[in-house]
């Protein structure tokens, strides 16, 4: 399955923003690499986007391991023939609880997915971005990445993380031609779950799904005089 498209990888890839994204650079010409840690999570995608006449390669990896990381890198370059030149990673874990039951295990492995997995991630597809002189990593955060509030430390130190390593590598990246941009997603996404348990609720009150990847691909043609390094997003209607 050799691709005559350019290649985009979404890592954390569900029935939200992970299928939103593959499918808007899809549109935008892409042959698009998923990565989920459950193949009922991906295949659901792939097919979709194949109806569409998309190309697309599903994949399960457990973004907390690092070699199944390389991995799933391994194949989509094997089976592609060639390197990515986007980085869309979407991974993460929500986790609400006391401080006092926050277990450092749980932490750890909310730090591997958030942290070491985006790590992992960039410095797979980094190389050839920088042979190339150009390429993009967009980072999803979340409100966790601004504040840390009462019982949500494991999110928000994973996510803190993030923000970091996103701005580290924005800096170093950046004369190199590659654009790297760390997006607040600030409330929740109408993911099919979220509108089944809260039917009542405003719709106007979640954010879109698709509203947030075409935020996405804006950031990625930006010219490169006028380029964003972070942005959030969130309905009209969210406090703030």
């Amino acid at each position: 399955m050799v691709s005559k498209k350019p290649i985009a990888i979404v890592i954390g890839v569900g029935p939200g923003l992970g299928a939103s994204l593959a499918k808007r650079f899809a549109i935008g010409g892409y042959s698009i690499g998923l990565v989920s840690r459950k193949e009922s999570s991906v295949q659901p995608v792939q097919k979709k986007l194949e109806q569409q006449g998309h190309t697309s390669l599903s994949v399960t990896a457990d973004a907390s391991d690092i070699l199944s990381m390389k991995n799933a890198f391994h194949k989509i370059r094997t089976e592609f023939g060639s390197d990515p030149e986007v980085l869309l990673y979407n991974a993460g874990r929500f986790i609400y609880n006391s401080i006092l039951d926050l277990k450092p295990e749980t932490l750890k492995n909310a730090l591997n997915i958030s942290v070491i997995g985006g790590l992992v991630a960039s410095q797979e597809v980094l190389p050839s971005m920088i042979k190339q002189g150009k390429g993009t990593i967009l980072l999803t955060g979340a409100t966790a990445s601004l504040r840390g509030s009462a019982n949500f430390a494991g999110c928000s130190v994973p996510k803190f993380a993030l923000r970091s390593l996103s701005q580290s590598m924005a800096r170093e990246l950046g004369p190199k031609g590659i654009h790297v941009a760390h997006i607040i997603i600030d409330g929740q996404i109408n993911t099919p779950n979220q509108m089944q348990s809260q039917p009542d609720r405003d719709i106007n009150s979640f954010l879109n799904s698709d509203a947030i990847a075409e935020a996405y691909w804006q950031l990625h043609v930006q010219p490169r005089s006028t380029w964003t390094q972070e942005l959030d997003l969130r309905p009209s209607i969210e406090k703030f």
